[in-house]
């Protein structure tokens, strides 16, 4: 299964859906006219299977400059430790700053699904399953966590 390429809101890129304090760090930024260069790095808390790394990547390759960037991660579906780094991010804090809150959200729900869907594959040992976890999500994210249950499992 093929993760199709993924849609970027309209108001994910506008930051509407950052947290506020990252609204307020880059307004005192432009405020002091100042946009420093910024390295972000995401580690998860716990051990798992990374999933919608290549959809974060496609929203920062689409908004950060063509230079002065630099973007590294763990591939999909590697699975992670406790506390490794699975993203960097280098660049003007500007140009993707706003967008912590949503890398934050895409990378905990899809590696949390396919975290899961490897450990109900390694408890089954070789016993086929199948995942229903359309019951119990929006529905526009049931692309997403099946596309992540494919990846984990």
């Amino acid at each position: 299964m093929t993760n199709p390429e993924p849609e970027i809101s309209r108001a994910l890129v506008l930051g509407h859906t950052a947290d506020i304090e990252l609204h307020r760090a880059l307004e005192i930024l432009r405020n002091e006219s100042i946009n420093p260069e910024v390295v972000m790095e995401f580690s998860p808390e716990i051990s798992g299977v990374l999933a919608g790394i290549n959809d974060v990547k496609t929203l920062l390759n689409r908004n950060l400059p063509e230079t002065g960037r630099e973007v590294w991660a763990l591939d999909e579906a590697s699975s992670f430790d406790e506390n490794e780094v699975v993203l960097r991010v280098r660049g003007p804090y500007a140009s993707f700053g706003l967008y912590e809150t949503a890398i934050n959200g895409i990378l905990s729900s899809s590696a949390g699904w396919a975290t899961a869907a490897r450990e109900c594959v390694d408890a089954a040992d070789g016993v086929p399953i199948v995942s229903l976890g359309a019951h119990h999500v929006h529905p526009s994210v049931v692309g997403v966590m099946d596309y992540s249950a494919v990846t984990g499992g």
